[in-house]
């Protein structure tokens, strides 16, 4: 089990990223969608992400994530935004909030954005990631990471800032984002 980053300039992300939407797929769609999505990956993102055991804690290439995130649109959430938003709660709650559920414990929706670089740094190997709060508010943006230059992996993005605010307590979260050369991510909630 690699706790540690491999060497290499290729952006990787914690296998718990993966393993969170595997087990929300399952738990929302049953063991037959994993088989279709599975079906939709590349061989070596399949093989890497299905077909091997696949901890928590392990690194895997960026590419694999980004091809998931593909097949889940494309596949399951049949590019409904309400589909992506009910699937990526359910793997944040079974996959990153599981791991690092005392992260969350007493920290507020303000206190959570301003640890957005935190968050980020502990899932992802590369990437800037920069955050501001102001009351009931704020403001994440990433830059140098091959999401920003994918729909698909802008919205998953956007989303699971989203509902990470909710885990914190915000209430009535809404979020839009945009960016061209970055990813912007407005936040708002009560």
């Amino acid at each position: 089990m690699l706790s540690t980053p491999p060497p290499s300039t290729e952006p990787h992300a914690r296998a718990s990223v993966v393993h969170g939407f595997r087990a929300a797929l399952v738990d929302l769609r049953g063991e037959e969608a994993l088989a279709r999505l599975a079906a939709r990956l590349p061989l070596e993102a399949r093989a890497a992400t299905v077909d091997a055991l696949l901890l928590p804690f392990e690194w895997v290439p960026i590419s694999h994530v980004i091809a998931w995130h593909e097949a889940l649109w494309n596949g399951p959430c049949a590019a409904d935004e309400q589909e992506l938003a009910r699937l990526v709660a359910r793997a944040i709650e079974l996959g990153f909030g599981k791991f690092k559920s005392a992260f969350f414990n007493g920290v507020t929706a303000d206190r959570l954005v301003t640890r957005a670089h935190d968050l980020w740094r502990w899932q992802h190997t590369h990437g800037e990631v920069t955050a501001r709060v102001e009351g009931g508010s704020g403001v994440v943006t990433l830059r140098g990471h091959p999401y920003v230059e994918n729909a698909v992996s802008r919205r998953v993005t956007a989303e699971s800032y989203r509902h990470i605010v909710t885990i914190a307590g915000g209430r009535d979260v809404h979020v839009a984002w945009g960016g061209t050369r970055e990813l912007t991510v407005h936040l708002s909630w009560r």
